[in-house]
């Protein structure tokens, strides 16, 4: 029945240990070992005597005698059996024996005669409960018996047997020995069972060989099929463990595979939200950049417009110079108060802009730095968990072999013993006759056999098992190093990503920074320019108010009719108007040209390509106003020295007189013919001051070519005040001028 400890309710058992608790018990019972043994009776009794093929051999009849005794002897070997403990044994040999478990008269099947006294002691055997009497078994009983009988019947023949101790008190062997010296004492006597007694020993001795030679078949029989079957048990729980095992990684690999995907949708998700972000950025940075420009260069444009305004109003009202004069100067005023602040706010939005650049750059940086610092610390984590984890797997593994390498070594020592045993108990059986004791120790030895066998085989399956687990690298180590290499790429990937942005955003930063530095210049290049025209223009009208108060002394001084010269007027807006020698014709169709200059300035600026086309066209114009303040400087001396020489010229005689007037008609002609020349040289669009080809036209003496012809006749209705004119007087004629001014004096 069940122990104490199974008493537990069948709910707090699991399915496993119900199944472990009644195979234990059903082996213990020997219930597992019948069915085995029944199996494999069947099994061999179906592999030595196929019915398909039909080869049936007749099983041999027995006589009723022998079967008789045989029976009576299983009986008494399975009593025996099963009064000893041998479960294991009575299980393989109910079967074998074809005996059934229930209760047999063994008494009748001997033909022991109820009347005597044999049997009355056999019967009180059954019927006592003496613990000791039970245990011994009914073979014991029956050979105690035969003993007593014997000695009983031979102390009533002789009367001289004497026991000094009970006869239930002798072991087994000196009862057996007893007998042997009995029997070897009485047999002389009885020389007529002599025949059957030999006959009885060859019998027994051929019964033995037969016996030996159908148990060595069955047992090399039933080691195989034993095997066989270890293997196919084996073969079937590997393939099972293997299919869970494999059903498993299959599980674990796909949960792993879906995270890893979703995994890499979040990162692109990431990086398409991150490059969407920046490029809004760089749109939207671009766009402030674009709209800067355009501010600067409206600015610029309107500085320029205002200040060619300011000189084409300057030109064109020369007459009314005190209004104008006003007005100029309260412009001027409101151009510098503009620039100033258009200046100030022009550097301020610059170093803004470089400075939230400049902080961008290094956030941006600080944070590259961080996160190579994070993924560093995280990736090192990462490696040495794994390092330690695989070291402390290996070592464990390494232990759990040595240990069965151990436990191995022990068993084959354990074998070695037994066979010794065995080869020690051959021995033994060879040299003692007694055949029941040698047949329970070899029935013993036969169990210990298998028993080392099968914990031999179980060993020697659970050390390959174990080698075999040894020799592949676990699971967990494979996820870790699949992980780890999964860990690297990503890293490798981002490392790269990031190289590349970091290497973008430093070219997108240095194209920005150089593109501020060339506007910084363009604009520095504008206010100086600036800066040189308000000089130019200052200097302009200081000669402008000195030009017109000598002429206005000099009008006072010589007031004559002949001073406007009918032949050079001009018609200009319906009004006859004198034309001023000192502003050339030329010199007002620039304002014109500048318009022009201006409007395909404007047109330029429209495309961003052209800034360096305008900015050439302004340094062009800047240095045709330089040659033209110069060509004013030089007349304007030219002026003084011929005031200083006509005063000098109206002390002297008038012999003296007419040569520097004559010279003076020579070298400067009248406006008119210089205009004639101009207009028939379509080539030439400029004054001949500010263009090229008028530096060309001039000559060496500073005067046009036209005119350095001596047979040209000179006006004689010019006045000495007409020889103040706007061309400039070269060298070689002041040169002659002084000297004659100075033999004039002496």
């Amino acid at each position: 029945g069940p122990t104490g400890s199974q008493q537990l309710p069948m709910a707090a058992l699991s399915q496993d240990e119900l199944r472990k608790r009644l195979y234990q018990a059903f082996k213990k019972r020997g219930v597992l070992d019948t069915l085995k043994t029944q199996l494999r009776k069947q099994l061999i009794h179906e592999l030595m005597h196929p019915i398909l093929s039909g080869e049936l051999q007749p099983q041999t009849v027995p006589s009723d005698d022998s079967s008789l005794l045989i029976m009576a002897s299983n009986s008494l070997v399975a009593d025996h059996l099963q009064r000893c403990g041998y479960e294991y044994s009575l299980s393989v040999f109910f079967p074998e024996s074809g005996l059934e478990k229930k209760k047999v008269n063994l008494l009748q099947l001997m033909r022991i005669n109820p009347k005597s006294n044999f049997y009355k002691s056999l019967v009180s055997y059954f019927d006592s409960e003496d613990k000791l009497k039970i245990s011994c078994g009914f073979l014991m009983q029956i050979l105690m018996g035969l003993t007593e009988h014997h000695l009983s019947k031979e102390s009533h023949d002789t009367e001289t047997q004497t026991t000094s101790t009970s006869p239930y008190r002798d072991s087994l062997a000196e009862k057996l020995q007893l007998i042997d010296e009995q029997f070897a004492g009485s047999y002389p006597q009885h020389y007529k069972y002599e025949s059957l007694e030999a006959k009885l020993q060859e019998y027994r001795k051929e019964i033995e060989k037969q016996l030996q030679a159908e148990m060595a078949q069955k047992l090399e029989h039933f080691k195989e099929v034993e095997i066989a079957k270890i293997k196919m048990e084996e073969k079937a729980q590997t393939q099972k463990e293997i299919s869970e095992l494999r059903y498993e990684l299959e599980r674990t690999h796909q949960a792993k595979a879906e995270a890893l995907i979703s995994r890499e949708k979040n990162a692109i998700e990431r990086l398409q939200k991150q490059q969407e972000i920046e490029a809004k950025e760089v749109y939207a940075q671009r766009q402030s950049l674009l709209k800067d420009i355009e501010v600067m260069r409206t600015r610029e444009a309107e500085l320029k417009q205002r200040i060619e305004a300011f000189e084409i109003t300057q030109k064109l009202q020369e007459e009314k110079n005190k209004t104008i004069d006003d007005a100029l100067r309260r412009r001027e005023v409101a151009v510098k108060n503009i620039e100033e602040s258009y200046d100030q706010k022009l550097k301020t939005e610059l170093l803004k802009y470089q400075l939230e650049l400049k902080e961008e750059y290094i956030s941006r940086s600080n944070k590259v730095t961080e996160d190579e610092k994070k993924n560093k610390g995280n990736h090192l984590s990462e490696f040495n968990k794994v390092a330690v984890y695989s070291i402390y797997y290996l070592g464990s593994k390494h232990l759990l072999l040595k240990s069965n390498s151990l436990d191995l070594e022990s068993v084959k020592a354990q074998v070695l013993l037994v066979n010794k045993q065995n080869q020690l108990l051959t021995e033994k059986l060879k040299e003692v006759s007694d055949y029941p004791l040698l047949k329970e120790e070899k029935l013993e030895l036969q169990v210990q056999n298998k028993l080392l066998r099968q914990q031999l085989d179980e060993t020697r399956s659970e050390n390959q098992h174990l080698r075999d687990k040894l020799s592949q690298p676990s699971v967990e180590h494979l996820a870790c190093q699949a992980e780890l290499r999964r860990v690297e790429r990503s890293r490798r990937l981002a490392l790269d990503e990031f190289e590349s942005d970091k290497q973008f955003l430093e070219k997108q930063l240095q194209s920005e920074v150089e593109r501020a530095a060339q506007l910084k210049t363009q604009l520095l290049d504008s206010e100086a320019t600036v800066r040189k025209l308000n000089v130019q223009v200052e200097e302009l009208k200081l000669q402008l108010k000195q030009t017109q108060a000598a002429l206005e002394n000099e009008v006072y001084r010589n007031p004559k009719p002949s001073l406007v010269d009918r032949s050079v007027i001009d018609f200009l807006d319906d009004r006859i108007v004198p034309h001023d020698i000192y502003v050339d014709s030329t010199f007002l169709k620039n304002p014109v040209m500048k318009l022009a200059t201006i409007s395909s300035c404007r047109r330029a600026a429209a495309s961003p390509d052209s800034d360096l086309e305008c900015m050439a066209q302004t340094r062009a114009r800047i240095k045709e106003l330089e040659k033209e303040a110069e060509y004013l400087e030089e007349a304007y001396r030219n002026y003084q020295r011929r005031v200083m020489q006509d005063t000098a010229a109206s002390r002297t005689p008038r012999k003296m007189q007419s040569p520097l007037l004559l010279q003076c008609a020579v070298g400067k002609a009248p406006l008119t013919t210089q205009h004639e020349l101009l207009e028939d040289n379509p080539s030439s669009q400029h004054s001949p001051v500010s263009s090229p080809r008028g530096e060309k036209y001039i000559g060496r003496n500073g005067q046009p070519e036209g005119f350095k012809n001596p047979s040209t006749p000179p006006h004689k209705g010019i006045p000495s005040s007409r020889c103040l004119s706007s061309t400039p007087v070269s060298k070689l004629e002041r040169v002659l001028s002084n000297k004659k001014l100075s033999d004039g004096k002496l």
